[in-house]
């Protein structure tokens, strides 16, 4: 076990404070999102719908027909934690997790009215800001039934400025504590180095909404064929186009000019934190004087972006404590995705998977370092109550750091896709 640094035997022992940086829902069209939709809307809105229930049944047919198992078969996808706050909070709890930040899209098949799955570019932008109004409700309602427990992301027409501050304005008064925030470049919006997003910074540094990025939003997230097709499409799309929002605000003084915005990376893979941080120093200091920063780029980087490991290796782990930037991680689970660390299993009395990949994870850092990743920095960076968390997590027996940081002898081997254990294969560039 790693040394146990400057943390008390009590603390060591004490359920720890985890807050998860990426989980999902999806809401059901019919059942949970309908109630929502303005009354002008609903002729649309049910037309869509039955235009989405034909398509999601003519893919239950192809597979038959073509001898594979039905796109909804992965256990996961069942779960009522989708849509039902009272499951998905019974979820948290069997994990330990006090607290987690919720985007759409959980893979139970069930999209934004209108414009799919809301990640990639919206062209009709009049349904696009009623479909996220909708959303947004129903959101807001369900992170009602235990305040704290939920980071709710609202999702922002952020094709119209003036709009989008409007809308957050609304979705803060009604319990949603974070911004879904596309990465830069999206056709027919305005550039974030233009200062006229300025008053879209200030109102979300004002109303402590952090800005949250998923690795599948950029704007040119699209579907590659050929052989690893899919590799290359996470590499390009989930991986560096994701990421282009920290030196879009870095480097041309967003964070300069409004210091209180906070900007989380989601779903990040290791490799590219150390050396992204050193590039835009080289290449601001070399092109950027009209930038007349005060400091290096890296140091607001430091100082406002967080980085949201779901997928967060040993090697990724160890490396944020060697380096000093585990101030920066935030663990996530991506929850109930096929490809988190959630897995159902047979036995209630196991040991949760979630619980064994953390572990494996954080076995080689020391407990303060641990702390961090899993949880003080969550709260930090979404403004959370840190006390209300640290009763949340006696309240559910959250496991201890003196647990999380001990390493399984033996780990389980995990079917289907999910990526608990992905730290196996992980590795950090010399």
């Amino acid at each position: 076990m790693s040394s146990t640094q400057d943390l008390s035997e009590a603390e060591l022992d004490r359920p720890a404070v985890i807050v998860s940086s990426d989980s999902h829902v999806g809401p059901r069209l019919e059942e949970d999102l309908r109630q929502y939709c303005p009354e002008a809307w609903l002729d649309e809105f049910d037309n869509d719908m039955s235009k989405q229930k034909y398509l999601a049944e003519k893919a239950v047919r192809q597979a038959a027909e073509a001898g594979e198992p039905e796109p909804l078969s992965h256990p996961n996808l069942s779960l009522p934690g989708h849509y039902d706050p009272a499951a998905n909070i019974a979820d948290m709890n069997a994990e330990g997790i006090a607290s987690q930040v919720l985007f759409h899209f959980s893979q139970n098949g069930e999209n934004f009215p209108w414009v799919g799955q809301g990640l990639w570019t919206i062209y009709d932008f009049e349904r696009g800001a009623v479909a996220y109004e909708i959303y947004n409700r129903w959101l807001a309602d369900f992170c009602s039934v235990e305040p704290g427990r939920h980071i709710g992301l609202a999702y922002l027409p952020t094709w119209d400025i003036d709009a989008a501050i409007v809308e957050m304005r609304r979705c803060r008064e009604s319990g949603l504590k974070a911004i879904n925030f596309p990465p830069p470049s999206r056709p027919n919006h305005i550039e974030y180095n233009d200062q006229r997003w300025d008053p879209f910074w200030a109102a979300a540094a004002e109303l402590d909404m952090a800005l949250v990025t998923h690795a599948s939003g950029a704007a040119h997230f699209d579907y590659h064929g050929g052989p690893s097709g899919t590799a290359i499409m996470i590499f390009e799309s989930g991986g560096y186009m994701a990421r282009r929002s920290v030196w879009w605000l870095a480097m041309s003084g967003v964070f300069e000019r409004h210091p209180g915005l906070r900007l989380v990376i989601t779903e990040q893979f290791e490799g590219w934190w150390r050396q992204t941080l050193h590039e835009m120093d080289v290449v601001g200091g070399r092109f950027g004087p009209d930038m007349a920063l005060p400091k290096p780029p890296s140091d607001y980087a430091r100082s406002n972006v967080f980085i949201g490991a779901s997928f967060l290796s040993p090697g990724m782990a160890e490396d944020a404590q060697t380096h000093g930037y585990d101030t920066n991680v935030i663990w996530g689970s991506d929850y109930p995705h096929v490809e988190g660390t959630f897995v159902k299993v047979d036995d209630p009395s196991a040991e949760p998977i979630t619980q064994l990949s953390l572990r494996n994870t954080f076995g080689g850092v020391g407990p303060s370092s641990a702390q961090r990743m899993l949880g003080t920095n969550g709260a930090r960076a979404f403004g959370l109550d840190a006390a209300e968390l640290r009763d949340v997590a006696d309240r559910i027996g959250a496991p201890s750091l003196r647990t999380l940081t001990t390493r399984p002898d033996t780990l389980p081997e995990i079917p289907d896709g999910s990526m608990a254990f992905s730290g196996q294969v992980g590795f950090l560039p010399a």
